[in-house]
């Protein structure tokens, strides 16, 4: 039983939707000739012909007016207007095609026509009439009609038709309802502009983005109130005009912003905006920000932005930043970012930094830094200042591995990595004992090293190891400050040495530490207990010298 109420359902669905198809009688072409024929007549013939029927009253129309002419491949609509010339209006319902007079020419005016190419003869579908003083807009259909009905018209009325395939066109002195065909001429390859970013990739078959893309003039108002894109105070021209003042219940859709923007949930601007721009959850804008940002979620902006930006997740520029980026996620700018990136988590600059970054996971900068970075993990491709961090790596910066010997190993070994304004050391350390014993070591560092001459260098360090025997890990802890000097034997060859000042901290309640000093003792003072915290203390002076590979 299921089936056949399956298959009777989906017939009457199909049958449904070819009526629908169908059903546009005022779009048919017919050809039609009448020879000083009655008007009912007439009308019942034309009828036939589309497969319709017309519904009126006689008090509406003159039933005995005797109709001539030949018709040739046009449609209903067309030939309605030849007859009636504009004194009726029409609209079809179902199978009926309901003819009613127009309304006074003084009050309400309806221009509705065809689009056409003027060389196929085909039907333009998709295009944009609007009216650029009340916003008043119409796209053609899939048989390239358009109707718009104005009140109120005033004396210098005109309607501007726009098609990103064809040269605009202006239809003027329309000062009462009339319906005609209007020829378009398709641009040359040479004469067509590129369509400008399409934002709404969800909704680019829209009626308001198609306006966007045809209407290549920019409008402006002082004000505009909307709900949703496109259903608001500018209507579906609104990604056509620029706003000095924008408030968007939910969200909005313009052309851009001179002063200030506000969207309850979101924001999007195909061109620049100026000012203040706020969304609950989020900023899109297609060309450049002057001013600042503030949205919930994310900032997106499509070219530069010069100002402040903040955001509740991530703030994205396309191309430069000028003035300050600041979010707990993510901060990314395309191009080259002068002033301040602050995020807890990232920060991405593509191109060159003047400034700073500062995050508390990481920072990104393709291209040079010619100022300061603040984070775990940092990342250049040169830098003039610092990156500051747990660890930071420099492309072109200061590299070195280090291979040397103090009076507690014999062999030392350390990775420098950053600039050598600021670098970070790890380290290890070994000395073999017993085959069975082995004294070993891990440590992290950080250092300076200004220059004091053509090949000489001061090294300023601080580094922290723990000591160990074997594979026992108990607290024995050796903090070290050193001072040296750097002497670059030959291209990346130095020689280094100098003296350092040390203090352990170890458990005392272990009694199997590692012997601390190899092959000779320097004198320990400064030894000391905390029993409640079975920790001891001892100070000493020490040396360090060695070779580094750049």
């Amino acid at each position: 039983m299921r089936k056949p109420l399956l298959f009777l359902a989906l017939s009457l669905l199909f049958s449904f939707a070819l009526r629908a198809e169908e059903n546009r009688l005022l779009d048919k072409e017919i050809t039609l000739k009448v020879e000083n024929e009655r008007l009912d007549d007439f009308l019942n013939r034309l009828s036939q012909e589309v497969g319709g029927v017309f519904s009126y009253s006689p008090s509406v129309i003159d039933i005995e007016k005797r109709i001539s002419g030949e018709f040739t491949n046009e449609s209903c609509r067309e030939i309605l207007e030849a007859v009636f010339q504009g004194s009726i209006q029409y609209k079809e319902k179902g199978n009926y095609i309901i003819i009613s007079p127009a309304p006074p020419p003084e009050k309400e005016i309806t221009i509705s026509g065809y689009l056409v190419d003027e060389n196929s003869g085909e039907r333009i579908r998709n295009a944009t009439v609007y009216d650029p003083i009340t916003l008043k807009s119409s796209t053609t259909d899939e048989f390239g009609f358009f109707e718009i009905e104005v009140k109120n018209p005033s004396e210098n009325f005109e309607l501007i038709i726009n098609q990103e395939r064809y040269s605009d066109t202006l239809l003027v002195d329309q000062k009462r309802s009339s319906f005609s065909r209007v020829f378009l001429t398709k641009e040359t390859a040479e004469t067509l502009t590129k369509p400008m970013k399409d934002f709404l990739q969800w909704a680019k078959e829209s009626i308001g983005v198609r306006n966007s893309k045809n209407v290549r003039d920019t409008l402006s108002r002082k004000f505009q109130f909307s709900i949703l894109p496109f259903v608001g105070t500018n209507s579906k021209l609104s990604g056509n005009v620029v706003n000095d003042y924008s408030v968007n219940l939910l969200g909005g859709y313009s052309a851009g912003t001179n002063k200030f923007e506000i969207g309850g949930l979101f924001n999007l601007d195909r061109g620049e905006v100026s000012g203040l721009q706020l969304a609950g959850l989020f900023n899109q804008v297609g060309g450049d920000v002057r001013g600042a940002q503030f949205a919930g979620l994310a900032n997106v902006n499509l070219d530069s932005l010069s100002g402040f930006q903040g955001a509740g997740i991530i703030n994205f520029n396309l191309r430069d930043v000028k003035g300050v980026q600041a979010s707990p996620l993510l901060n990314i700018s395309g191009g080259n970012t002068q002033g301040f990136q602050g995020s807890a988590l990232i920060n991405y600059t593509h191109r060159n930094v003047e400034g700073v970054q500062a995050a508390i996971l990481g920072n990104i900068a393709g291209g040079a830094v010619n100022g300061f970075q603040f984070g775990l993990f940092n990342y250049a491709d040169s830098v003039k200042g610092a990156s500051i961090g747990l660890l930071s790596f420099v492309r072109k910066g200061y590299h070195t591995v280090e291979i040397g010997a103090d009076e507690i190993y014999p062999t030392n070994i350390a990775l420098r990595t950053g600039t050598r304004a600021f670098y970070n050391i790890l380290s290890a350390g070994i000395r073999p004992e017993q085959a069975d014993s082995v004294t070993w070591s891990f440590g992290y560092g950080i250092g300076t090293s200004p220059r004091l001459g053509k090949k000489l260098y001061l090294n300023f360090e601080l580094n922290t190891s723990q000591m160990n025997k074997g594979n026992v890990l108990a607290t024995n802890l050796i903090s070290r400050a050193y001072l040296g000097l750097d002497y670059q034997l030959a291209k990346g060859v130095a020689l280094y040495a100098g003296p350092s000042f040390n203090i352990r901290i170890f458990d005392t309640s272990y009694d199997d530490h590692p012997e601390t000093f190899a092959y000779f003792t320097p004198r320990v003072f400064g030894r000391n207990t905390f029993e409640s915290q079975n920790l001891g203390q001892e100070l000493w002076w020490g040396f360090r010298a060695g070779i580094r590979f750049f």
